[in-house]
């Protein structure tokens, strides 16, 4: 973790390319050298930001991925701009495009393999204890060689045991948020979904999964 000051910030911005901006700033930057520059605001004087840093939480989560063997952005630095009430984190990206944006240039039949596929990867991160409340299709990425990886990752926990029904109900949410993706996952593909689930998940989990996903779709 390392200090730096606004010149400083100013400095390593120079040049790089917008990623995303909200109407207070910069959120996500390419900077010159390829690296990714991801800012995280704090809001209010005082927060538990301060001793929780999301950037941190970033890192820490990027290397517990890593250790699983799920693709994960590598973490060069966490820098803290106090001046700014900013914390940042350096990483280099990840190849691939989002699985939302994957999904709307394939054809039925394709996009059906590569929803199954999404739901066996959903499983093993059920699976193997990860918890990610920002999981959507955009934040998961498909990788060249056809395997997954996650990006976004500080709202994150990495449980080590596999997610209890709870968990796992309230990740169905999360993950069902945006209109295009509820079509795709429940709509279009509902089969092929469950079925890529119940593929790396036990007969129990994946019951309990679609008797879920079924109820959620019957209360919309």
């Amino acid at each position: 973790m390392k200090r730096i000051d606004a010149a400083q910030l100013n400095a390593l911005l120079q040049g790089a390319k917008t990623i995303e901006e909200d109407g207070l700033g910069v959120k996500v930057a390419r900077l010159e050298d390829g690296d990714f520059l991801k800012l995280y605001r704090r809001k209010r004087l005082l927060s538990s930001d301060l001793w929780n840093l999301p950037a941190q939480r970033f890192a820490t989560n990027a290397q517990g991925l890593l250790r699983l063997g799920i693709a994960a952005p590598k973490v060069l630095d966490v820098l803290i701009i106090n001046q700014c009430r900013l914390s940042a984190v350096r990483y280099q990206p990840l190849p691939g495009d989002t699985l939302r944006n994957q999904l709307g240039q394939l054809d039925t039949m394709a996009r059906a393999e590569l929803v199954m596929a999404f739901g066996t990867f959903l499983g093993e991160l059920h699976q193997r204890g990860v918890y990610f409340r920002s999981l959507h299709l955009g934040n998961v990425l498909l990788l060249p060689d056809g395997s997954f990886g996650l990006i976004d990752l500080s709202d994150m926990k990495l449980e080590g045991s596999p997610l209890a029904p709870r968990k796992r109900r309230r990740n169905l949410q999360h993950i069902l948020r945006y209109a295009e993706d509820i079509h795709w996952l429940t709509q279009q593909h509902l089969d092929n979904w469950l079925d890529g689930y119940a593929r790396s998940v036990g007969q129990r989990d994946a019951a309990r999964f679609t008797r879920d996903l079924k109820r959620w779709l019957k209360s919309r």
